[in-house]
């Protein structure tokens, strides 16, 4: 398929620009340099007044992370930062560890970019879902090998529609590209109402993860005997992005309609099977 050689070669740039940007960070000290003064002078981006706009960041580059079709926007890194700033500030006090986690105004604030972090993915999984609603009309008339393949993922989820809301919290949950999921239940006009409260619950629950990100390596390293590094997280990050690329590109690029007819073909000789045995 023509789609699937363009979408290898976009797919292939990106992994390329990942692991240069990951080679650059390990071995030329300048660059590695440059990257963590940059994370360390994050803490005063949620000072003060800033809180207010970085609250304003996490809903809209949720937003925008949802919304994006075709390409995973990198929010979780966003939020990471931005709790990170948090964090390093509560630091910056002379705090200790379990002190920052004993601060309610700490909890307050984490929550705080979690919760617009979640509104805003929520408000911006539905895009994927109005795209697909319209552009039913446009697979039906046109020889879209991509949105026939998607409409084929679409049919797959919902062979059983009491699973459908459960997929859709799981794809909310995990860093899932939601547009995959939502373009093909737009393409076949799922009820959006069915799929709000179970996409808004695993938003809610993923932005919390992210925003929590940087306590949990603390208290890893904490555990270990190590101390919190910028160089660690540097790689975190870029690991995630890895496997958020990763997933995306196996469900795009998967023959979902040529699974599906295989996967019928095989459910009909299994019935014939039983008939013949039962006649027998």
């Amino acid at each position: 398929m023509v789609f699937m050689k363009r979408l290898t070669i976009v797919f292939v740039i990106i992994y390329l620009l990942v692991i240069s940007y990951l080679l650059l960070f390990f071995f030329v000290k300048p660059f590695q340099d440059f990257i963590i003064d940059i994370r360390k002078n994050v803490a005063g981006i949620t000072e003060g007044s800033n809180y207010l706009w970085a609250l304003l960041i996490s809903f809209v580059i949720c937003f925008l992370g949802s919304a994006s079709i075709g390409f995973p926007v990198p929010f979780p890194f966003v939020l990471f930062t931005l709790s990170n700033s948090v964090y390093l500030r509560y630091l910056g006090q002379l705090l200790t560890l379990n002190q920052v986690l004993a601060s309610p105004n700490f909890w307050f604030e984490i929550l705080g970019l979690s919760i617009l972090g979640g509104l805003g993915s929520a408000l911006g999984e539905f895009s994927g879902y109005i795209v697909g609603f319209g552009a039913k009309k446009f697979a039906e008339t046109k020889n879209s090998d991509l949105l026939k393949n998607i409409d084929g993922f679409g049919k797959l989820i919902l062979r059983n529609k009491k699973r459908t809301p459960l997929y859709v919290f799981l794809f909310a949950l995990t860093p899932l590209p939601d547009d995959i999921l939502f373009l093909p239940l737009g393409l076949i006009k799922y009820p959006i109402w069915k799929a709000l409260i179970p996409g808004w619950l695993g938003k809610n629950i993923t932005t919390i993860f992210y925003c929590c990100w940087p306590i949990l390596i603390a208290m890893g390293l904490l555990a270990t005997g190590a101390d919190t590094s910028d160089f660690s997280s540097v790689i975190t990050e870029a690991i995630m992005l890895l496997f958020t690329i990763t997933i995306m590109f196996f469900i795009i690029g998967f023959d979902w309609n040529k699974y599906l007819k295989e996967r019928e073909q095989k459910k009909n000789k299994d019935v014939k099977k039983d008939v013949k045995i039962t006649q027998k």
